[in-house]
């Protein structure tokens, strides 16, 4: 019910906050959320103007929370993205529905507003300790390196 873009910001803001403070490059988040790296950019970039995120460039960069993930909740992070609308009035314009709305819009609004609701009630943080492992845990990160004497070098690849 909420949009895939909608999801990938979700997804990156919890991998912002597994990472305790430390940054993540665009790259790191693409690989950690499954997010293809430009699309990636264009929702950091949105959630940056909203000032949920925040990036600093040049060697050591990245991006890094800009917001309290105890009070963050996943309602803001959404209406950042795609605002969830409530259905106020016949979107048919019909006069039959004037100050009542017919049964398919009134079960769709009821729908949105437990959404609605259910978004507004969890915080970044409540995510975090309720999850048994991370869920945004590095999926490419090299664990060993080994070179062996005919100059050829091995990698360990946690996945």
């Amino acid at each position: 019910m909420i949009s895939t873009t909608a999801e990938y910001a979700l997804r990156m803001m919890i991998a912002l906050a597994e990472a305790n403070g430390d940054p993540l490059t665009s790259e790191q988040l693409s690989r950690r959320t499954d997010v293809s790296p430009d699309y990636a950019v264009k929702i950091l970039q949105q959630l940056g103007r909203a000032r949920f995120v925040r990036a600093q460039r040049g060697r050591g960069g990245g991006f890094r929370l800009a917001c309290d993930p105890r009070q963050t909740t996943l309602l803001d992070l959404v209406r950042v993205i795609d605002p969830l609308s409530r259905i106020s009035a016949c979107p048919l314009g019909r006069k039959e529905h004037e100050g009542r709305l017919c049964a398919l819009h009134a079960s769709l609004d009821k729908t949105t507003g437990v959404l609605h609701d259910e978004l507004r009630s969890l915080t970044l943080q409540d995510l975090l300790e309720t999850s048994r492992a991370p869920m945004c845990s590095p999926c490419d990160e090299i664990v060993s390196l080994t070179t062996e004497g005919n100059g050829r070098t091995e990698r360990t690849i946690r996945r």
